[in-house]
């Protein structure tokens, strides 16, 4: 059986954006493959957040994934820097790069600018040799993505190659997968950026998993529009509307083109409302879930280690 992996940074809230590009796929393949989730706490190390924050998020992330379909007798769900073999492959990875193509890669470009003067960037820097880690230490040729990882997943392949070449064929090369709707869910104030887990809080353009459903409503209302008036999918003459699309498709198992049919003679108001009753009913029912498994920190903990002892066994192998 083939191995699918994934994995999420502990820090910020889990969004929307997230749910689309990488968990629903997820949960809806988990029982075709091999598959894995960590929790990538230490990634989350390149951003400071106070330690009890995080480890609050790693037990938050862990309910999030059960709420929202994710078998753990099926999956192995784990902590990273539970299984060490992680950092011992990144750091054998390290050796297969050169520095100008680590500092060309466009997260590291972008997140850079925005570091204070006397912030680290080493981390964020050798982010890549990690995450080619992460993958390839399990033979993972499956990674369900957001289209904004693409290029990390590439990398990875690159080093894969390049090890293989030189040692023999020791890695499986992984295959991204984008989803086909919602590929990169943009902000609603925004529609030129990402929804992003490391915005702020109080960001109107972001929907947050464990939002109060009334905050939801009224980022959707104020979601920005256009000047047209018709309501289709154009994602580069109508980003705003286009994005609401995507997030109604995915609510609703629809495709772009039903629902360019269904909403054509809709007005932007109550497409807004129409998104927002279904993107709120939608999240409703993972946040009742979340709230059961969250209430159970030892059960959760639980769970994150059984998931490290059976990672820790393809890990230790492959090492």
């Amino acid at each position: 059986m083939k191995t699918m992996i994934t994995g999420v940074r502990p820090t910020g809230s889990i969004t929307l954006a997230n749910y689309i590009g990488g968990i629903k796929g997820f949960v809806e393949q988990q029982y075709n493959y091999n598959s894995l989730i960590f929790i990538a706490d230490i990634h989350g190390l390149t951003t400071y957040i106070d330690p009890q924050e995080i480890r609050n998020n790693i037990l938050d992330i862990t309910a999030m994934y059960m709420a929202c379909g994710i078998d753990i007798n099926n999956t192995a769900l784990f902590m990273q820097s539970d299984v060490l073999e992680h950092c011992n492959l990144g750091f054998l990875m390290a050796f297969q790069c050169s520095v100008g193509e680590l500092s060309r890669m466009t997260q590291f470009k972008a997140k850079k600018q925005s570091l204070g003067k006397n912030e680290k960037d080493m981390g964020l820097f050798i982010y890549p040799t990690l995450m080619a880690a992460d993958i390839l230490l399990y033979d993972a040729q499956i990674v369900p993505v957001g289209a904004d990882q693409r290029q990390h997943i590439e990398k990875t392949r690159d080093f894969g190659e390049r090890f293989n070449n030189i040692y023999g064929n020791t890695f499986k090369l992984p295959d991204y997968q984008i989803p086909k709707i919602g590929a990169r869910i943009m902000n609603l104030q925004d529609p030129s950026i990402k929804m992003s887990k490391s915005a702020l809080k109080d960001d109107k353009g972001t929907i947050l998993m464990l939002d109060d459903i009334e905050i939801t409503r009224k980022k959707i209302m104020a979601a920005c529009t256009d000047s047209e008036g018709k309501v289709y999918y154009d994602e580069e003459n109508k980003p705003g509307i286009s994005n609401l699309i995507s997030l109604i498709c995915v609510v609703n198992n629809m495709t772009i083109e039903e629902a360019n049919k269904k909403y054509k003679d809709y007005n932007y108001k109550d497409f807004k409302i129409e998104v927002a009753d279904n993107v709120c009913k939608f999240i409703k029912g993972i946040q009742d879930k979340f709230y059961q498994y969250r209430s159970d920190e030892i059960r959760l903990k639980e769970i994150l280690t059984a998931g490290a002892n059976k990672a820790r066994i393809y890990a230790s192998k492959k090492l």
